[in-house]
């Protein structure tokens, strides 16, 4: 039993580092992905972005009800292209990759080329292999989908110093 349990440990040791390894590949492949997707957003390049995208792909943001297939996916993202003069960035918090499906956790931030941040938030993207290349395959966002406003509008219990009716 010893001995047994000892070759297999052995072998664990000697499995692991090529898994690990693959697992790196694969997490710099999707990184590379990603990366590429938010700069073809950016250079407002929607056929860019179709392609990193899987047929079925999914969006779902909490401004609209989720949004399938990747022409629906598409007339979103062109409803959604940043401002010129404005960007969005991505940087990966977490990600974790199974096989042919990975997801990734990413802060977003919607930033002016000055660097001043218009807007923050976050999303939950799975991707998926698909002929030996990662694409999108679900996308989960807090507000990416929705063009961000550059000024906000006063909420209702703050002052309005302009309104018509304290001029009368």
């Amino acid at each position: 039993m010893t001995q047994r349990i000892v070759w297999l440990t052995v072998l664990a040791l000697l499995i692991s580092p090529v898994s690990f390894g693959e697992e790196r590949a694969d997490a710099r492949a999707i990184e590379a992905a990603a990366h590429a997707w938010i700069e073809a957003l950016n250079e407002r390049n929607l056929d860019e972005m179709a392609q990193r995208a899987t047929e079925d792909v999914v969006l779902m943001d909490a401004t609209q009800p989720p949004i399938s297939g990747r022409e629906a996916a598409r007339a979103a993202w062109r409803r959604s292209l940043p401002d010129s003069g404005t960007r969005i960035t991505s940087t990966t918090k977490e990600l974790e990759v199974d096989e042919d499906i990975a997801w990734r956790i990413g802060a977003l931030a919607h930033e002016r080329v000055s660097g001043q941040v218009v807007s923050r938030g976050q999303a939950l993207e799975i991707w998926k292999r698909v002929a030996g290349e990662w694409k999108l395959h679900r996308q989960m966002s807090s507000g990416l989908l929705a063009r961000q406003p550059l000024l906000r509008r006063p909420v209702p219990t703050e002052p309005v110093l302009d309104d018509a009716r304290e001029k009368n």
